[in-house]
């Protein structure tokens, strides 16, 4: 009797060291937040402005799709603005999407228009986990499922399912090694269309710049695994002093893309 109660308790002690060893959502968050550099160095980032080399995908060549390179600037100022413009080969602004933290604005050959309710929200996401990724994740209204690990080319990673406040989704796959994300899937309005579309954007080759870890690899492709764009950082500064009328919106704008849609 002394032998199995002995037993017993031997085998309570393992459940319940198995259970505290249980990895949670707040233990990979956690994680990623010290892997990218740490909470109190996220929040001293004030703005950030990289400059990026890019492939660009599903450019338009006569019948069919190709690729054309060129350039990206990314200008973000905390807590929620953010702003891409994309160059072609010869340095000229071919496209432009700029958020500041409430409307946003798009511009392409020329012409600006509003952003639509679904892209104002998918900007608001993005900016607001820019820098910061899923730390503090409940006070931007997000919510985050743990999912069963998974083994992606020999690597392991935590799962991790978000809904964001206005429901839209997304699938972060961080490395159970380093904390650190190397693969999203969700989607994003067309903006040309304006229906939803499905891609998975894979980061690699991190790098510590001023304290803080970046992907200098980021590579997209929609579910047929055609290219969406290849982008390789070339530079990143950090509170360089980025002010509020980088976001400002053109005096004359197009009606928003849902209107322009009817």
């Amino acid at each position: 009797m002394k032998r199995f109660m002995c037993l017993l308790a031997i085998l309570a002690m393992l459940m319940f060291v198995a259970c505290a060893k249980k990895t949670t959502v707040d233990d990979v968050v956690n994680k990623m937040t010290q892997a990218l550099g740490g909470a109190e160095k996220l929040a001293s980032i004030q703005d950030q402005v990289g400059t990026w080399d890019m492939v660009m995908g599903g450019v338009p060549m006569g019948d069919s799709m190709g690729t054309m390179n060129g350039s990206m600037a990314i200008t973000y100022k905390s807590p929620s603005k953010i702003k891409f413009e994309g160059m072609g080969p010869d340095g000229s602004v071919m496209f432009a999407t700029v958020f500041d933290g409430t409307s946003g604005w798009q511009m392409a050959m020329g012409q600006a228009r509003e952003m639509s309710p679904a892209e104002i929200q998918e900007s608001t996401t993005m900016a607001e986990t820019w820098v910061t990724s899923f730390h503090d994740y409940s006070k931007k209204g997000m919510t985050l499922m743990l999912m069963p690990d998974s083994m992606m080319n020999g690597t392991s990673y935590h799962v991790i399912k978000a809904t964001d406040r206005f429901g839209n989704s997304s699938t972060s796959y961080c490395n159970t090694q380093t904390g650190l994300c190397e693969r999203m899937d969700g989607e994003e309005t067309n903006p040309e269309t304006q229906e939803k579309q499905a891609r998975t954007i894979a980061f690699s080759d991190y790098a510590a710049f001023d304290g803080v870890m970046l992907a200098k690899k980021v590579v997209s492709h929609d579910t047929q695994g055609n290219l969406m764009f290849d982008a390789t950082l070339r530079e990143v500064k950090h509170n360089t002093g980025v002010t509020d009328d980088v976001f400002a919106m053109p005096m004359v704008m197009a009606p928003p893309a849902a209107d322009m849609a009817k």
